[in-house]
Formats: structure tokens, C-alpha cells, sequence
């Protein structure tokens, strides 16, 4: 009796957990568009024509912004991302308009 308690009590924390991982992993947005921004001496944002300028990878900008950093010391570089829009399940959108 007290394996197959022990053995029921295990699967249930095993199933609780797995239920709350997928959980919480469903709902985090990861960006999906990274851009880099120039800026000349004055702090105005420019652009230059022989710079690639959109991406999609965090280090694959981060290696171009340092490549452009020492072949234009001249200009300031940053980077932007976009994040996508997250879209709400239909039940809550239901639940929200019943509430008001």
C-alpha cells in the first residue's frame, strides 16, 4: 500500500508541474525583429545606405553593431526590437465583456 501511495503521490507532483511549465512557457514572447539605429555626433538618427540594418538574432546584431563600431568610429549604433503583438485567447475576451 505504501509504494502505490508513494508512486501516486510522485505522478500527481509530476503532472502538476508539467501542467504548470506548459503554462508558463506558452505565454513568453520572445522578439522576433532586431534593428540597429545610428546616430550621428549631434544625436540625430540617421540613415546610411551601405548599412544592414535589420536582423534576426540578438548576437548576430551584436556582432554587426561592433563590426560598424570600428568601421564608422564616427556614428553611435544602438539596437531596437520589436516584440509581436500578443494575441488574447477568445475565452477572456468573453470573460471581460461579461464583467462590464
Amino acid at each position: 500500500m505504501k509504494k502505490i501511495m508513494d508512486k501516486f503521490v510522485t505522478g500527481f507532483f509530476v503532472v502538476t508541474l508539467g501542467i504548470l511549465w506548459y503554462c508558463s512557457s506558452k505565454y513568453q514572447v520572445k522578439p522576433n525583429q532586431y534593428t540597429i539605429l545610428i546616430y550621428d555626433v549631434f544625436g540625430n538618427q540617421i540613415k546610411i545606405d551601405e548599412i544592414r540594418t535589420s536582423f534576426n538574432t540578438h548576437r548576430i546584431t551584436n556582432s554587426y553593431i561592433s563590426e560598424y563600431q570600428n568601421k564608422f568610429p564616427h556614428y553611435d549604433f544602438s539596437m531596437a526590437v520589436e516584440m509581436p503583438e500578443i494575441k488574447r485567447k477568445i475565452l477572456l475576451g468573453i470573460f471581460k465583456k461579461v464583467q462590464r
